[in-house]
């Protein structure tokens, strides 16, 4: 995937593994070469365990035992991917970004912990982290545009 190309480490958002999980009709089309991009080595991508929350609720919430554990096992094995902890240092750079451009507050750990890992660029569906400068920022809506 061209968009990658020169970025050793990417940040991924958590409606990026949703998309991913649950097939989307609209945007498997750049999931899976996002993620296959990662698997293969061609870069490599951090989360943040915050995602794994997000990722989870919905599952637990239909009482979906079996699938809760598929998608942890997916993410603990999925090559090339480091879930990152919200560790103090990502929680002052989350502030940061808070303060400065009016993140709510998952949003903003996510971002955070991409910046804090050293990733270049953070792929997300969400328009209003464009505004984020210390990082750049693809939308998966503006992928037909970009390749």
């Amino acid at each position: 995937m061209d968009i990658l190309t020169n970025h050793e480490l990417i940040g991924l958002d958590t409606c990026l593994w949703i998309y991913h999980f649950e097939d989307h009709p609209i945007y498997r089309q750049w999931t899976k070469p996002i993620l296959q991009t990662v698997s293969s080595g061609q870069c490599c991508a951090v989360i943040s365990e915050l995602s794994l929350l997000e990722i989870l609720v919905q599952p637990l919430r239909l009482g979906l035992d079996e699938v809760v554990e598929n998608y942890k096992l997916s993410l603990d094995n999925f090559p090339n991917l480091r879930l990152c902890p919200v560790t103090r240092e990502v929680t002052l750079e989350a502030a940061a970004l808070r303060a400065k451009y009016g993140l709510r507050t998952p949003d903003a750990l996510i971002i955070a912990t991409s910046i804090v890992q050293g990733a270049s660029l953070i792929v997300t569906n969400d328009a209003q982290w464009k505004r984020v400068s210390e990082i750049q920022v693809v939308c998966l809506n503006d992928l037909s545009e970009v390749e």
